[in-house]
């Protein structure tokens, strides 16, 4: 039977930094890579991933929801993982909040933008940073990134989520 696991992440910028943080070793997922904040989407959240994306950053930083403006949705990835489907809400925004407390789940870093993608992330945050990067800076779409296997490799299938009934 295949079950849902559905997150949130946030990346916030401030004067050319990134924060993001290095997962903790003992996390079950993805531990030891790097990412932007976030986590599961609580039950009464699961139509509201924006709202968990606040809540995740202020409990995982201490940046409460005042200090971040303009944070906005910009993908969806959606992968397979034995008999989950997880889907990962990502949002970017930007905060002047630099102050941060440190937190079980990892290490908490400012890094700059040009050192982003030097960084190891899970292999459809890779992809999705890579996106990101190459956009247009006036570009505020949402895309959705659906992961799929090339001979063990992954493959990223990229489509702009618009509305067709225009």
């Amino acid at each position: 039977m295949i079950k849902l696991r559905n997150g949130a992440t946030a990346f916030l910028h401030s004067n050319g930094d990134y924060f993001l943080i290095k997962r903790a070793a003992h996390k079950a997922l993805a531990p030891g890579v790097w990412s932007g904040v976030g986590g599961h989407l609580e039950p009464h959240e699961i139509n509201d991933p924006l709202a968990a994306c606040y809540r995740e950053a202020e409990e995982e930083t201490g940046i409460a929801r005042s200090e971040i403006t303009d944070l906005e949705l910009r993908y969806i990835v959606t992968r397979r993982s034995g008999d989950e489907i997880r889907q990962n809400y990502i949002y970017f925004g930007e905060t002047t909040q630099r102050d941060v407390a440190q937190t079980q789940e990892g290490t908490l870093h400012w890094v700059p933008e040009t050192e982003l993608l030097r960084r190891e992330f899970t292999k459809s945050f890779t992809a999705m940073l890579e996106h990101f990067t190459q956009r247009e800076p006036y570009d505020k779409a949402v895309y959705v990134g659906v992961c799929g296997n090339d001979d063990g490799s992954l493959r990223m299938h990229w489509s702009r989520c618009e509305d067709y009934e225009l």
